[in-house]
């Protein structure tokens, strides 16, 4: 803190032993306040006044004095007090000392006559001293190793880096990354190597695959560093993998350094593989292609080693056979029948409603059927009353007829008579009657 030093200096015009000692103090927010107390001894007279004096220095403090006698405010340097009226220990004066800077504490001093009556207390600013916001920044900005020499210069932007120049006696390395007010965790995402005190690796003979994930201050972003760590010697001048392995998912066969051709099943919905392909040669070039966008069916994924010469190369396939995820099939499913339950009440009254139409088209239909059913026995009865008519008619003609045909015949026959009578009648009285016999 600021040490500021104030004198407070009481000159007090009296003849006896009367005393002036400080009060309480009182506190609030960035103000500090003392009463002053004109004490007497026992049976002490008072004298009729006290001149009180503050001095004070440029410290950016605000000093007031308050007459509590007269209820006025008083003059720094001159400030005079009757005290005529005061009993044994009474407050004749207030000091009230005022910090109006900001975001800084300062502290004060007062004292009486240049006596042992002395103050020494700290001010708070006006303005709180506010917070720094939390770094967002999730970068790592160096790497410190205990054993072992990166591959290339650390650059925060870089994020994959090999280890070598590990002898195959030392079984341990300790990461120290350094980074904005951030935390981080290490790991083995792969296996094999351990991590103890949160940065001490134990390292197994060959490939250690280590990650370092740097998070941000105020926790909203964060980024994982790879560190490829190699104990003991390494192959120079390699193309072959020393390891291929796929997290979740099982390569079949088991792999083999001289097997180029693999094959997996991927029942979940992704569209990319987490691969990690560790060559012999830690310096030798690794090339992954085909493993974005894998869609429904077969995928081949080829890794590609090439010998940190140059002069030679080995190609990996991975067959990725994608089946379609049944969690989708069933979260269809289960979407499909949320949406009848929702569409129950529409469908009922659909079904309601054609019901009702089915009823009211078939009372129509039945009543037209009647309708015309009543007509056709009108005609059909019209039509048997004229036949009838017309089979009478036609028996009436008939016998008409007959009795016609009757009369004809008995007058021919009458006719006919007649004249073979006539005939007979001449012949006898011809008298030739045997030619008759």
């Amino acid at each position: 803190y600021l040490f500021i030093s104030t004198l407070l200096f009481i000159f007090p015009i009296i003849s006896n032993a009367a005393t002036i000692e400080f009060g309480d103090i009182v506190k609030n927010d960035n103000t500090v306040k003392y009463d002053i107390i004109y004490k007497l001894e026992e049976n002490e007279t008072p004298e009729d006044s006290i001149t009180l004096s503050i001095n004070t220095v440029n410290d950016n403090l605000n000093y007031e004095l308050f007459n509590k006698i007269s209820g006025a405010q008083c003059n720094l340097s001159n400030c005079i007090i009757v005290t005529t009226t005061v009993t044994a220990t009474t407050p004749v004066a207030t000091i009230t000392v005022t910090n109006n800077t900001e975001n800084e504490i300062k502290d004060a001093k007062i004292s009486i006559n240049n006596t042992t009556q002395e103050k020494i207390f700290s001010i708070s600013a006006k303005t709180v001293v506010t917070e720094k916001p939390k770094s967002n920044n999730s970068n790592m900005t160096a790497i410190k190793l205990s054993v072992g020499t990166l591959d290339k210069t650390f650059d925060q932007n870089v994020t994959d880096y090999t280890i070598t120049g590990i002898k195959d006696t030392v079984n341990s390395i300790t990461l120290t990354p350094t980074c904005d007010n951030c935390d981080y965790t290490v790991t083995c995402p792969t296996g094999g190597c351990s991590v103890s005190n949160k940065k001490r690796v134990s390292l197994e003979t060959g490939a250690n695959n280590v990650a370092i994930n740097i998070i941000s201050e105020d926790k909203s972003s964060n980024k994982t560093y790879m560190f490829n760590i190699y104990r003991g010697d390494i192959i120079t001048s390699s193309p072959y993998l020393e390891d291929l392995k796929i997290t979740g998912l099982v390569l079949s066969p088991k792999f083999d350094s001289l097997n180029n051709d693999y094959s997996v099943t991927l029942k979940d919905d992704l569209d990319k593989l987490d691969i990690v392909a560790t060559p012999e040669d830690p310096t030798a070039d690794v090339k992954i292609k085909g493993n974005e966008k894998l869609k429904i069916g077969e995928n081949t994924i080829t890794i590609t080693v090439t010998s940190s010469d140059g002069e030679n190369k080995q190609v990996y396939t991975i067959l990725v056979t994608k089946e379609e995820e049944e969690t989708t099939t069933k979260k269809i499913v289960v979407t499909k029948i949320n949406k009848k339950k929702d569409n129950k009440w529409i469908v009922i009254g659909i079904f309601i409603l054609a019901v009702l139409i089915i009823i009211i088209s078939f009372l129509i239909i039945f009543k037209k059927k009647k309708k015309k059913n009543k007509k056709k026995d009108a005609d059909e009865n019209r039509f048997n009353t004229t036949e009838e008519l017309k089979k009478e008619n036609t028996d009436s003609l008939n016998i008409l007829e007959d009795t016609r045909r009757e009369m004809d015949n008995e007058k021919k026959s009458n006719v006919d008579d007649a004249l073979d009578d006539l005939m007979k009648t001449k012949k006898l009285e011809l008298g030739d009657l045997d030619l008759f016999n």
